[in-house]
């Protein structure tokens, strides 16, 4: 079996999607599938820009042959037109995953023609893989048949998550993790605004906060300068992009995840957040409820919602023993989520069985 995998940009950037696109392509290959990785360049202005790269793409591929061509749908612009040569022409099976459509995050008219091109993307595909049945869901809501679409969940991997003990070791006050790009979709304006609220009833609580904040430095800058504004400079601490032992560290060290996305198609963090034994505080969006039990493990609270992410925090602050409970039931499910391991061989399993059927019928 010989694949392409098309991707738009690095697919070593520090993001859950292309920690998904990277364990996938490990997998393959380990299993002795001949894998190309082909970055689509990103640009400028990506969403003209790449519409043009359509006939650039058919240029590449014009004298090289694969089985199938396997796609990140946030690459849709550079890819709808060439899927359509490459399937009626090349006679190439086409998957598509989708791990976040891009019409959600765009607005006025222009979320109605993403939406339009996505759907005439997604479409050309012999199958879609979604991260979730949410995922899924929203793609049928446009229009896509769901017997065309299989969830496949993402795994995640920290090695030393099971071996820690449940039971935090006692400190100077209550440690919050939120582990995200800082990006506005992630909500952390709203976090720190909670923190903020809570700054007469829990004087020590302090927030660590892991994840590349250079993908918006204007969003960045207004958080730091607000926290600055806020006089949380001790209490609000920004890490970058670390390691992978630096953030098993910090998973073990904390007390409360809180990550309260605007939206989610699904959050690897939370799952290695529940490996760690962590209860949880995030909003109820996308595929976060498929993770996170409301006073099961953790408290789903509305997104934007100042007031009830700060009751939702004070509530497992003030309450070790509620903490304790919701962390032990994190660390139940997370036994029964998903590995890599499972995410590549499920993803196998369908190349297979579509290589052997042959061309499926119309979406």
């Amino acid at each position: 079996m010989k694949i392409a995998k098309l991707i738009i940009g690095d697919i070593n950037r520090l993001t859950g999607g292309y920690l998904y696109e990277r364990k996938l392509v490990e997998y393959l290959m380990g299993e002795g599938v001949e894998v190309d990785v082909i970055s689509i360049r990103e640009a400028p202005y990506p969403y003209i820009l790449h519409l043009f790269s359509n006939l650039s793409l058919i240029l590449q591929f014009f004298r090289r042959g694969y089985d199938f061509v396997l796609e990140d749908e946030m690459a849709h612009p550079a890819l709808f037109l060439f899927n359509f040569w490459l399937r009626y022409v090349k006679r190439t099976k086409i998957v598509v995953i989708v791990h976040l459509l891009w019409w959600k995050a765009a607005k006025g008219w222009k979320a109605h023609f993403v939406r339009y091109v996505e759907k005439i993307m997604l479409k050309s595909a012999h199958l879609i893989i979604a991260n979730s049945k949410h995922t899924k869901e929203e793609i049928e809501g446009m229009g896509i048949p769901g017997e065309f679409i299989e969830v496949v969940y993402p795994g995640f991997d920290m090695p030393s998550a099971g071996k820690r003990e449940l039971v935090r070791a006692p400190h100077g006050g209550i440690k919050l993790l939120s582990v995200a790009i800082c990006d506005p979709r992630k909500g952390l304006d709203t976090l720190i605004e909670a923190i903020h609220r809570l700054n007469n009833k829990h004087p020590e609580m302090k927030l660590d906060v892991v994840g590349d904040d250079c993908i918006d430095p204007a969003y960045s800058k207004r958080l730091k300068e607000r926290v600055v504004d806020w006089g949380l400079e001790e209490r609000v601490i920004f890490h970058g992009v670390v390691g992978l032992e630096d953030l098993r560290k910090f998973y073990s060290e904390a007390d409360i995840f809180v990550l309260p996305s605007l939206y989610e198609p699904f959050g690897i963090v939370f799952a290695e957040a529940m490996s760690f034994g962590l209860p949880i505080v995030a909003t109820r969006v996308g595929g976060i409820p498929e993770l996170v039990e409301d006073e099961g493990n953790g408290f789903l609270v509305p997104p934007g919602d100042v007031d009830s992410l700060a009751d939702a925090i004070d509530k497992l602050a003030s309450d070790a023993e509620l903490r304790e409970r919701f962390g032990r039931r994190s660390y139940e499910k997370s036994g029964k989520l998903s590995t890599w391991e499972d995410c590549g061989a499920s993803i196998l399993k369908h190349l297979q069985q579509l290589e052997e059927v042959g061309e499926r019928r119309e979406i």
